[in-house]
């Protein structure tokens, strides 16, 4: 299951690279819908490219207009929301909103939701231009109750090989500062071993059994 989820992650990031319009419907802010096709967002777009069909001319309206996207493409379906992303400091452990709203990918939406922000890896030279850097293309998973404004960030992996960046005690973290006034979950978080790098569904299981509302 998790191989699959980094495929469809990174299949979404691959395909925000091009200038591809899939099926879509907008819910806008002021909870009006728009639909027609419209081009797949990147985490940080401040503009969507949406045409009302294959004839009309493009269009770009302001990210902030909108509230979430159903993308529909080879008979699949993806979501894309604006919600904030929280992230703790690496030293101080201390945690930060984001000024602006940006789109996730929701791959998971029950009482719990999990969003994902992709990354497409690449070659660069270094400072000096002496050596290469590599980057491998990642994702990063951020989680938090189903109706808050903001999710917060528990942990990333590779696509090259599923390695899980940030486990134990960076999950333990996020789960106090996402799910706070849910101590049931929290304490089943706490008791996980997410060392063996199935965190994803490992959390999923847990979500499922213990309700955060």
């Amino acid at each position: 299951m998790k191989k699959i989820i980094l495929l469809v992650i990174a299949l979404l990031f691959a395909t925000t690279g091009h200038a591809k319009f899939s099926k879509a419907t907008l819910y806008m802010e002021d909870g009006s819908t728009k639909k027609g096709l419209a081009e797949m967002v990147e985490s940080d777009d401040s503009k969507v490219v949406f045409k009302t069909d294959e004839e009309a001319k493009k269009e770009k309206i302001a990210s902030a207009d909108i509230k979430k996207i159903e993308f529909e493409s080879d008979d699949k379906k993806y979501v894309a929301e604006r919600l904030y992303a929280t992230t703790a400091n690496l030293l101080t452990g201390k945690f930060s909103r984001s000024k602006k709203k940006v789109w996730f990918y929701i791959i998971y939406d029950k009482d719990v939701k999990i969003g994902g922000i992709g990354a497409e890896g690449g070659r660069r030279p270094n400072a000096g231009g002496t050596s290469t850097v590599v980057t491998f293309a990642n994702t990063a998973y951020y989680f938090g109750k189903k109706n808050s404004e903001e999710l917060v960030f528990g942990n990333a992996t590779t696509a090259s090989n599923g390695f899980a960046i940030g486990t134990d005690s960076l999950i333990r973290k996020m789960a106090k500062e996402a799910f706070a006034g849910c101590p049931k979950l929290i304490e089943a978080i706490e008791k996980e071993n997410f060392k063996n790098g199935d965190v994803l569904n490992q959390l999923k299981a847990i979500f499922e059994k213990y309700k955060c509302k």
